[in-house]
Formats: C-alpha cells, structure tokens, sequence
C-alpha cells in the first residue's frame, strides 16, 4: 500500500487506522472524528468527541452541515465512551 509523505494512504487514514462509520461530511475512523476527505481535513480526536463545547462550536462554522455534524458527533460518543473514572 503506498502512502503520501504524510503516511496517508489512498482514504487518508494512517497505518493502523480504520473507518468506522461516515455520513455526508464526517466520519468516525478509530483515531478522530473528521471531514470526510477532500474536504478541510477539519478533525476531532476520539479522546475529546464528549467535551461539550462541540454543538456550539461547530454551529458557528458556515460550512458545517450541522445535522450531519450532531449525527457523527453522536456516533463517535456511541463508539467511544466516556471514560468512567476510577
């Protein structure tokens, strides 16, 4: 598999990362939650998808489908928990 000087391969993921879920705009892969490629490259790693800064955040964005950004939002919470302290 060849990948850019980067270390993106051909969907723009790293070497170890998969996708896991995608709408129109966003998908989840096991590292971010991002644009899905050939867009800005905006991204949001799966550590911080439970900050609740995020709604408001993204809605000032123009570009932002916000629909489609809630649902993706939604997913990655769903497929990564909040950490449940010790």
């Amino acid at each position: 598999m060849t990948r850019d000087e980067h270390g993106f391969d051909e969907n723009y993921l790293l070497e170890g990362e998969r996708e896991l879920w995608r709408n129109s705009q966003w998908r989840v892969t096991t590292v971010a939650l991002e644009e899905v490629p050939g867009g800005g490259g905006y991204w949001i790693s799966v550590g911080d998808v439970h900050d609740e800064m995020w709604p408001g955040h993204m809605a000032l964005k123009r570009w932002v489908d916000h629909g489609a950004f809630m649902q993706a939002l939604q997913k990655a919470r769903e497929l990564f928990p909040r950490a449940v302290p010790a």
